[in-house]
């Protein structure tokens, strides 16, 4: 009875001295918290009081923007003045993208005590579009009598990027595709449907892979017509989500009259099964 006793009293010693060490650990982590968060106050109040942190340089950099100055998209920014840890990135961001359409990505970089470095990137131009004031009576008038038009019958000349987006009337010493329209409403800002330009551009790109010249192209509707010079044909394009297989029965053709010597005039590949024509021997 008295070994029993003494173990309890034993247990019971130990039990209240490990409760004691946990109060106390837990009474200085307490005071520890208290005083991490009236640092953090601290640093805060300093942060959004003290002149340190108050944006007073403000660098852009920028890359093929060509519809804004340094100074505008500066001034646009509003971020002198402002601090440097609460500035809104994201409405910065906003402004500048929707006030400068040639405008693509904007970083932003803050440099302490004080700066803050603006990188803007503008949109690269990947067609030059030409609208034309006279639409042809039909598709088959339009593919029989393709001509370069003359500056009377162009009403509006922009560029646009690969994503489809109308950002510039700027088209000085600029080497891209040329593309005449007949019936779309061409305007800054606008934007295109990115599989409608995308198409065209694929187009482009893969004939001129295949060694075709293209002198012109234009686009009525849902058709487009590109001409070439070296040799002299046409080749008619259906502008849906069947241009892959329309490139590839294209390589097909052109494999095929290499292969028999044959000199073509003209390729529709708007049908499941391809018009074409070749040209008569000389």
């Amino acid at each position: 009875m008295l070994l029993k006793d003494s173990l309890w009293k034993q247990y019971c010693y130990m039990w209240k001295r490990r409760k004691s060490r946990q109060l106390k650990i837990a009474g200085i982590l307490k005071y520890f918290l208290i005083a991490f968060l009236f640092l953090i106050i601290i640093v805060v109040f300093l942060v959004l009081k003290d002149k340190l942190f108050i944006i007073g340089q403000v660098e852009v950099k920028e890359d093929r923007v060509g519809c804004a100055s340094l100074d505008q998209l500066k001034n646009t920014s509003s971020l002198l003045g402002k601090n440097l840890f609460v500035m809104d990135e994201k409405k910065v961001t906003k402004n500048l993208l929707e006030k400068f359409i040639c405008v693509k990505k904007v970083n932003l970089v803050k440099i302490l005590p004080d700066k803050v470095e603006i990188k803007v990137t503008g949109r690269a131009p990947a067609a030059i579009l030409s609208s034309l004031k006279t639409k042809p009576a039909s598709t088959s008038s339009l593919i029989a009598n393709i001509a370069t038009p003359s500056a009377q019958d162009i009403s509006d000349v922009l560029i646009v990027d690969s994503e489809g987006v109308i950002f510039s009337k700027d088209t000085g010493g600029i080497n891209i595709p040329r593309i005449y329209f007949y019936d779309l409403s061409l305007s800054l800002g606008k934007k295109l449907k990115e599989d409608f330009i995308s198409n065209i551009l694929k187009i482009l790109d893969k004939v001129k892979l295949f060694g075709i010249v293209v002198k012109e192209s234009r686009v009525s509707e849902d058709t487009f017509l590109i001409y070439s010079d070296t040799p002299p044909f046409k080749i008619v394009f259906r502008l849906d989500n069947k241009v892959d297989f329309q490139l590839a029965s294209l390589q097909l053709i052109l494999s095929e009259a290499k292969i028999y010597s044959r000199e073509l005039e003209f390729i529709d590949l708007r049908f499941d099964k391809p018009v074409v024509k070749i040209a008569p021997k000389k």
